[in-house]
């Protein structure tokens, strides 16, 4: 794993003026143009390829290990659930009171549906890497 690595992505602006790329504004309506308008040279977007291309790799690897950890943290959450159930049920303990197990769901709803957006996208780059 690559450390050090911008998980920095291009935004896109579906209006078609400009986007902006690592922190570059890049003009979309004339890649030929000479210099930007602040009279700067603008970015070789073949060496951005290129760029890009070196870098993508290491960003899979980075990818691939924050979501081990993840599945990692939710079977030890798992583990620790079943056995804090396993204990108040074998000491004979009252239920936590609802107000907490709600809290509680509530924030392993936003966890799970940031889980399956991400996905989602997962999904997309999946479709973005047969088109490179």
């Amino acid at each position: 794993m690559a450390a050090g690595v911008e998980l920095s992505r291009p935004v896109h602006n579906p209006a078609g003026s400009s986007s902006t790329t690592a922190g570059i504004r890049v003009p979309e309506s004339d890649p030929d143009s000479s210099t930007t308008s602040h009279g700067e040279a603008p970015p070789d977007f073949r060496e951005r390829l290129n760029t890009l291309r070196r870098e993508l790799p290491a960003r899979v690897e980075l990818v691939g290990g924050s979501y081990q950890r993840a599945v990692d943290s939710s079977h030890t959450l798992m583990t620790d659930f079943e056995e804090a159930r396993r204990l108040r049920a074998q000491l004979g303990e009252e239920a936590l009171p609802a107000e907490q197990r709600i809290a509680w769901m509530e924030k392993l709803t936003k966890a799970r549906e940031a889980a399956q957006a991400s996905v989602n996208t997962l999904g997309q780059v999946e479709a973005l890497i047969l088109q490179i």
